[in-house]
């Protein structure tokens, strides 16, 4: 791949995964201000770059994501934070219903038994007993798959891969998320995924790292209001 002379940061998982997807789609994906120009890293418009902000660093939970064909593509996607800050602990995949990708299956397999999935506890996870709590999750939990999609497509992306069944699902607690509302949220809409993978990461002992990705995750969220405006 030929690198882009005007990147700030190296590409990562996340970068690859679109610039791939785009290289193989037979049409373009036409965002909301899709002719502003934009940071090839950031993906921001100019006036509202922040790649001075990213500052990687490694992190105890390793992550994985799974992302919803209409959700990569997106300037105001938030999954790729992960990828800036934690690129090492980070890896993204496309989601397929059927056909997971066989590196996908073997990174699973890599991390099997200490693997969960980012998902609110649901009626129909409590009937099958396959979820985790926080105070429950023991010290083996260390590989988080998050579900980048809209809440309805997550829903459909759990529900409808049999390949995802036996993973448990991991929620977090309504007193983390309400604290975390408290402290950071300025809204009381859905969190983005940046924020969901920030409260588990404090709810699973990693505390400088869930700060560091909220404030990165702010930063990113000014900026974008930021470039709507504009």
């Amino acid at each position: 791949m030929i690198q882009n002379p005007k990147r700030k940061h190296p590409p990562h998982c996340v970068d690859l995964l679109r610039e791939q997807l785009e290289q193989i789609s037979q049409r373009a994906f036409i965002a909301r201000g899709s002719n502003t120009v934009r940071c090839p890293s950031c993906l921001m418009s100019e006036l509202a770059c922040f790649c001075s902000e990213r500052k990687a660093m490694t992190s105890p939970i390793t992550f994985t994501l799974l992302y919803h064909n209409t959700e990569i593509h997106k300037p105001t996607n938030s999954g790729r934070l992960l990828a800036d800050l934690f690129p090492d602990q980070t890896k993204a995949y496309l989601w397929s219903r059927t056909e997971p990708e066989p590196a996908l299956l073997e990174r699973l397999n890599a991390f099997k038994d200490r693997t969960a999935i980012l998902y609110p506890e649901t009626e129909k996870r409590k009937i099958s007993g396959n979820y985790l709590i926080a105070d429950k999750a023991g010290d083996n939990l260390n590989h988080i798959i998050l579900l980048d999609a809209t809440w309805r497509l997550a829903s459909k992306m759990l529900h409808q891969s049999r390949w995802l069944d036996e993973i448990p699902t991991y929620s977090i607690s309504s007193d983390a998320i309400r604290s975390f509302k408290t402290r950071h949220a300025k809204h009381d809409h859905q969190f983005a995924t940046a924020e969901v993978a920030a409260m588990c990461l404090e709810s699973l002992n990693a505390k400088k790292e869930a700060d560091a990705l909220t404030k990165y995750y702010n930063i990113f969220n000014e900026r974008s209001m930021s470039s709507r405006r504009r």
